[in-house]
């Protein structure tokens, strides 16, 4: 058995999913402060890795405080996760996880991501590189979604299931609809009775009513946030309260303003030389459905100091 398998924590699990251009230390640090039992940084390349790309091993940098912390790795190349699995394990990562999910261009025309399920053989030799690099001192989970073209999820578990690995992760939406219509959570329950290792559940968390339903209906040990945190970090909470005892509280509006102004700091402090240069737009978020939004997001788009934040927050309150 691994020491400190984060995967171990009590049931069920709510976590915040990896995502491009989002998932910074600050991102990671204000949601960790509602709850999260785990963090990821974006997804990293192990092209990226493999050349040490300094930007790649940039985005790999976190805090003590935001354990447990678990690296997602994406590619097409089993050698190439091997290589990255063993760096994972050597910055201190808590686990490695497989992007076989993503279906974002830049991620699929390299056959990674997503694509990689039109070829499960391929799959298990990532898998078993991963778990080769890693050496038995980190667990190792994969992320995918309900279908590639002709490959279900279902097919994806099957060939899977008598590997050593501690999650698997499914999105209830398709490569070809990513984000479009309900979550298919009847993949997620069937995968319960197909693989061994714990089945947590994406696409369906939106709200915390969405969340406990999407665990009740499924089975699943856990669901991980994704894009209902924007600008609602503190969702996590609110699910987890919602579980426990039926109800939840919503942030106060200057509760929610002060937040923002928080993970602004936060930005500046961690990222002194560009930090709203992918702030601005989380920024926007926060105000979202607020009077008079359009006005302010287009004043907070163009912000360059926390005074300059501060600023709007005032008038906002005002």
């Amino acid at each position: 058995m691994l020491k400190n398998n984060p995967w171990e924590l009590p049931k069920p699990l709510v976590y915040l999913a990896p995502m491009s251009g989002v998932t910074n230390k600050a991102y990671r640090q204000i949601v960790k402060k509602f709850g999260s039992d785990l963090l990821f940084p974006e997804f990293v390349s192990i092209y990226g890795m493999h050349y040490g790309s300094d930007k790649t091993l940039e985005m790999l940098k976190f805090d003590d405080m935001e354990r447990p912390i678990i690296a997602q790795l994406f590619g097409s190349k089993p050698e190439y996760f091997y290589e990255a699995a063993k760096t994972i394990k050597n910055i201190g990562f808590d686990g490695v996880d497989i992007n076989f999910g993503c279906p974002a261009p830049k991620v699929a025309k390299d056959g990674g991501g997503c694509v990689l399920m039109g070829d499960l053989g391929l799959c298990k030799e990532i898998i078993q590189a991963t778990l080769k690099g890693v050496n038995n001192e980190i667990p190792v989970s994969v992320k995918t979604r309900k279908s590639y073209k002709k490959t279900h999820v279902r097919d994806f578990c099957k060939a899977i299931a008598d590997l050593p690995i501690a999650n698997i992760c499914i999105h209830g939406r398709s490569f070809e609809k990513p984000y479009i219509g309900e979550a298919d959570l009847d993949c997620i329950k069937e995968a319960k009775t197909l693989v061994p290792f714990l089945v947590t559940a994406s696409g369906h968390g939106h709200t915390p009513e969405a969340a406990k339903y999407t665990l009740d209906y499924t089975g699943a040990d856990g669901i991980t946030i994704a894009r209902g945190s924007f600008g609602k970090p503190w969702l996590i909470k609110q699910i987890k309260d919602y579980i426990a005892t039926g109800s939840y509280t919503e942030p106060t509006f200057n509760e929610v303003l002060d937040t923002m102004v928080e993970h602004a700091r936060l930005a500046t402090q961690i990222n002194s030389e560009r930090p709203f240069v992918e702030m601005r737009k989380v920024l926007g978020w926060y105000i979202k459905g607020f009077p008079n939004a359009s006005q302010y997001r287009a004043k907070l788009v163009r912000v360059n100091t926390i005074a300059e934040v501060e600023a709007v927050v005032g008038e906002i309150k005002q």
